[in-house]
């Protein structure tokens, strides 16, 4: 249970209003911390300093962060209104989803939320002569602060947004979501195969039409041992459920047990990359699709994207071997990633688009020849097999005999196998 809550917090703190509500926290706590200190400054100090000086700086405060706020607000939304329509619409979701632009949004809020509340409180007979002392130090440390966030703005918005910067940070999302998957085949669970489930397990169907965004696994666990029963979950993550479809089946255990299975498997309107490796593919694959269109014509986004998909696909491990023997959470039953599955998310899309562009089907046939050399056998039959559709595709559609001939010579197993 506490991992699931460390992870429902971690959700929770990807999203801007948490961290403004946050950071607006920490301004209340120096002035409260102002007023603790205060008794503490020497006298003399506090005639050096006096209560107009600070009004002088909280003015400025309060009237540049609201500007530069705005500013900031309309540059997020412009960059992520241009990374949807040039890269991929999901692309949106992953920048607002981006740590330092939230942190830096909110620090300007609550360096202005700060600046008002020591106006207000100066104001009133609550702060003396040294509390002003305080006061004035806690707001040099504020415009430090203010600087420093600043001059990180800049820095990140040099790239924020941009080809090189969406799918990076895609790659980077899709690998954090492999390696989190491999490190806990199929959840820390069993593989389930669909004839697995036993017939007397009861179904527990979806409430609402959405798609499974997370699943709690700890919870799952710990509900069927305190329930004695078993739970096996047939709608992985991804996955798009109408109402009244199945997303689970119990076998022992009561109406506590469902609804414990209900409340671990999170679903929403939109599909996230938290939990989710074959999401990342897809955006990547729809990139480097879109990249292809006639109106685009960009080539050389296609072979970096293909690049950037062979290195995720590389990251995968056998989870069926895995989810028999080293099952973390034995009354837990999960499907498995399909490596055809994977090899379609990233490849199928590119491999139809680019079927007449040679340069961008030799260089899929490279990494899927990568690929073919991976130590599980499973991704590199799946790797043969996509491989095979690429040529088949590029034969079809590529009529010039030299850039023919390229292509054979790119893959000459997968053109003998055609």
């Amino acid at each position: 249970m506490f991992v699931t809550i460390l992870r429902k917090i971690h959700r929770l703190s990807r999203r801007l209003w948490v961290r403004v509500t946050l950071i607006s926290g920490l301004a209340f706590v120096a002035l409260g911390a102002a007023k603790l200190f205060g008794p503490m400054i020497p006298d003399g100090l506090s005639e050096m300093i006096g209560a107009d000086a600070l009004n002088r700086l909280l003015d400025i405060i309060s009237t540049s962060m609201l500007a530069v706020t705005t500013f900031s607000l309309s540059v997020m939304v412009s960059v992520h209104q241009s990374a949807s329509s040039k890269w991929t619409p999901r692309a949106h979701r992953m920048l607002l989803a981006d740590t330092t632009t939230q942190t830096v949004l909110a620090t300007f809020i609550g360096a202005y939320i700060y600046s008002l509340a020591a106006i207000i409180l100066l104001s009133t007979p609550y702060y003396g002569e040294k509390e002003v002392v305080t006061l004035y130090l806690a707001t040099l440390a504020v415009l430090v602060l203010i600087v420093f966030v600043i001059l990180r703005w800049i820095l990140h918005l040099q790239a924020l947004g941009s080809l090189v910067d969406t799918t990076a940070r895609i790659e980077r999302e899709a690998l954090r979501s492999f390696r989190a998957r491999m490190e806990r085949p199929c959840l820390g669970g069993h593989a389930l195969d669909p004839g697995d489930i036993p017939a007397a397990a009861r179904p527990i169907r979806a409430r609402r039409t959405a798609y499974v965004q997370a699943i709690y696994e700890d919870s799952l666990q710990k509900a069927a041992e305190e329930q004695g029963g078993q739970v096996y979950v047939d709608a992985p993550v991804g996955r798009f459920v109408h109402e009244g479809e199945p997303i689970a089946h119990i076998l022992g255990g009561g109406d506590a047990l469902e609804e414990a299975v209900r409340a671990a498997i999170h679903m929403g309107e939109l599909r996230t990359a938290e939990q989710d490796p074959r999401f990342g593919l897809i955006m990547l694959s729809e990139i480097g699709s879109k990249a292809l269109s006639a109106g685009i014509n960009d080539p050389g986004t296609a072979i970096d994207v293909i690049g950037r998909i062979g290195r995720v696909i590389g990251s995968y491990r056998d989870e069926i071997g895995h989810g028999r023997e080293e099952a973390i959470h034995d009354r837990l039953w999960v499907v498995p990633l399909a490596p055809r599955d994977l090899m379609q998310d990233g490849f199928g899309a590119m491999a139809r688009d680019g079927a007449a562009q040679v340069e961008v089907l030799v260089a899929m046939l490279k990494a899927l020849a990568a690929l073919q050399r991976h130590p599980d056998a499973a991704i590199a039959s799946a790797a043969h097999d996509m491989a095979g559709e690429a040529m088949a595709r590029g034969r079809a559609a590529i009529d010039f005999g030299p850039d023919r001939d390229r292509l054979a010579r790119a893959a000459p197993e997968a053109a003998a196998r055609r």
